[in-house]
């Protein structure tokens, strides 16, 4: 805990979700073809594939009796010891729950635990999390599993937790129906918050090389026929430009960027959300006129 009023520092970044799939085999090929994972390892039980050169950005786990996926809980690296420690007593403070990490991650990591947010989601916190030496040779690739987008019944429960207990920055307001909360690696938002009547994973965002690679991606969904949620979006909050895929039994929609904000160290510390009309216009900027919901 900090004594000279500094700001007690959130986790740096998103670095996996771990989902539950029907058929670990298909979605291993959905997250190679269309997302340009490596699968680094698997077993009967489950799967690591990677972006970049961290341990793994999805962990897959087989659960045959579903039938269609469900994400149970996502991982954020924290910078030191130090700051870990500070967020494992903030969490108790706040009356929950300290609980251990997963055991395969626990040999993945110097240290961490997890903590279930207001929906049930499990949330992994851990220092030095493991890397390869070299990226993966695939040039069609992401570079970064940005955030994850959460749908939630207890929209002001979740803001509460991730920003006052966790330490996560709001970015923007749009309405009172969605929160941009960015951590410290300073991408314009690591989590996203919908005011929504349930609560699901909505989407899981990857930072792909250049918008040249988005479109690749795109392509590649329309000759498999994939089902493309959204179109082309070019977001007025992150600045990103990016589409939506979605096929239930592989995971949340996959959105593929371009272009998402990162600030820089002074705008990190001094910057005022914006709060931003609920407005289509102030989701895409593309978007003909305030009545083009339907077209998200």
């Amino acid at each position: 805990m900090t004594t000279d009023g500094a700001r007690r520092r959130g986790p740096f970044g998103m670095e996996y979700a771990r989902i539950l799939v029907p058929d670990m085999a298909e979605t291993i090929e959905f997250l190679r073809y269309h997302v340009g994972l490596q699968l680094e390892r698997h077993t009967d039980e489950y799967a690591y594939l990677r972006a970049d050169i961290e341990h793994h950005c999805v962990e897959l786990i087989s659960d045959p009796s579903l039938e269609v996926s469900r994400t149970v809980a996502v991982g954020y690296s924290v910078r030191s010891a130090e700051e870990l420690a500070d967020l494992r007593d903030r969490v108790s403070a706040a009356g929950l729950e300290v609980l251990p990490l997963q055991d395969r991650m626990k040999g993945l990591c110097q240290e961490g635990f997890a903590v279930r947010d207001p929906n049930g989601l499990i949330i992994e916190l851990f220092t030095e999390f493991q890397e390869y030496a070299e990226p993966p040779t695939i040039e069609l690739r992401p570079l970064k599993l940005v955030h994850p987008f959460l749908a939630t019944d207890k929209y002001d429960e979740c803001l509460e937790f991730y920003t006052k207990v966790l330490g996560f920055l709001v970015s923007d307001y749009v309405g009172d129906v969605s929160a941009f909360l960015r951590s410290e690696d300073r991408f314009h938002h690591s989590l996203a918050l919908q005011r929504n009547k349930e609560f699901f994973v909505a989407h899981l965002c990857f930072m792909m090389k250049s918008f040249d690679h988005v479109m690749r991606g795109r392509a590649r969904a329309l000759y498999k026929k994939v089902p493309i949620a959204s179109d082309l979006v070019n977001h007025s909050a992150s600045t990103s430009i990016a589409f939506y895929m979605y096929e239930a039994k592989h995971g949340p929609r996959y959105e593929l960027c371009d272009g998402h904000r990162v600030f820089t160290p002074e705008e990190h510390e001094t910057h005022r959300p914006r709060r931003m009309v609920a407005d289509p216009r102030n989701i895409d900027v593309w978007r003909a006129a305030d009545n083009d919901w339907d077209r998200f």
